[in-house]
């Protein structure tokens, strides 16, 4: 309660502070986030009704996930992964270690808005792409040694009973639930792609949500004393990865710092996927611990990538001298990632027609 006071009374203290910040993450939401992220919700919206259902091909659903957590951006593929299992797409263990490492900078943003348009080098951005996928896969390889996989007929039968919006109840239940005689009916496309856009608009309205607010919280971090400035960066990086990265960048830190921030990828993405983490029943220490882990493993990458293909920055933008960083996005990564998702899709629901 005190806290909460405490928030209110700097909130309405220096509110002109509190609108830059709000103003700065509306920004950010409508320049890059919406842009994007949207279309890629509507497509993993689709993409886990289609595969809807225990009858289906658990290794598509998998790969699918993966290539929206890669492609997609920070919140899709932890929150595909836990749509999935609700639907009996994919195990319980299968849904965990996808949100282990399937939560990343897609290259829409890492290439548009990081690369070109806050360190104003393409090349840096593909850099900084390739080295966070290369640290998420080497990810996926070890979460198999993390985890064990829970015997699917016990999550069946704790999913059948878990109360509706409530957390699952203890594994309690009998080892043995007789499985269905067929798979349930297919919805049409046109129901399923409906369902997939209403659901993305109530998606990317919470992840907007929660930009603006850490957005506030970083831009209130101007008050502290000057003594402390040199650490707003880092806790810039904590809070909130977009004004993380821009306080990084405009620090002059070297790519490796950049990437690390990026891997981790801040509070605000966290408090994004906190509920699907839940939903999957994952330990939040082992999340926040892949998080710390995918940032070191891509530092030591792009460090690694950095001496084989040396990249130039531009002094005035890795400094902050007199230039004002941009945010926008470059359309050409999100629309090859669209088309290419787009194409997966289209293979999967023919397979899935064959199937049915």
């Amino acid at each position: 309660m005190a806290a909460c006071a405490g928030l209110s009374a700097l909130l309405v203290l220096y509110s002109p502070l509190a609108l830059e910040g709000a103003r700065g993450g509306l920004a950010l939401c409508g320049q890059v986030i919406i842009p994007s992220l949207y279309p890629f919700f509507v497509l993993a919206g689709t993409f886990t009704q289609i595969n809807a259902g225990g009858g289906k091909s658990k290794g598509g659903a998998v790969l699918g996930a993966v290539l929206l957590g890669f492609l997609g951006g920070y919140p899709l593929g932890a929150k595909t992964a836990a749509q999935l299992l609700e639907q009996g797409a994919i195990g319980r263990g299968q849904a965990q270690r996808l949100q282990l490492f399937c939560v990343n900078a897609g290259p829409a943003y890492l290439i548009g808005a990081v690369g070109t348009g806050m360190l104003g080098s393409r090349r840096a951005g593909m850099l900084l792409f390739v080295s966070m996928a290369i640290a998420g896969l080497a990810m996926g390889v070890f979460t198999k040694f993390w985890l064990e996989e829970e015997n699917e007929a016990v999550w069946a039968r704790r999913m059948a009973t878990r109360p509706e919006g409530g957390f699952l109840p203890p594994a309690s239940a009998p080892a043995f639930v007789p499985a269905p005689a067929s798979p349930p009916a297919q919805p049409p496309f046109d129901h399923i792609l409906l369902t997939a856009v209403s659901q993305a608009t109530g998606a990317i309205l919470g992840v907007c949500a929660w930009i603006v607010l850490f957005s506030c919280a970083c831009a209130l971090l101007q008050l502290l004393p000057h003594g402390l400035w040199p650490a707003i960066p880092a806790l810039n990086v904590a809070l909130e990865v977009s004004s993380g990265t821009v306080a990084v960048v405009r620090a002059g830190m070297p790519l490796p710092v950049l990437c690390a921030a990026l891997g981790w990828g801040g509070l605000a993405v966290h408090c994004q996927v906190l509920g699907d983490v839940r939903k999957t029943g994952l330990p939040l220490r082992l999340f926040w611990a892949s998080r710390l882990l995918h940032g070191a493993l891509a530092a030591a990458v792009c460090a690694g990538l950095t001496r084989l293909f040396p990249v130039d920055l531009p002094a005035s933008l890795v400094w902050g001298a007199g230039r004002t960083v941009r945010l926008w996005a470059v359309s050409a990564p999100a629309a090859a990632a669209i088309l290419f998702f787009c194409a997966f899709l289209i293979i999967d629901l023919d397979l899935n027609r064959k199937v049915c």
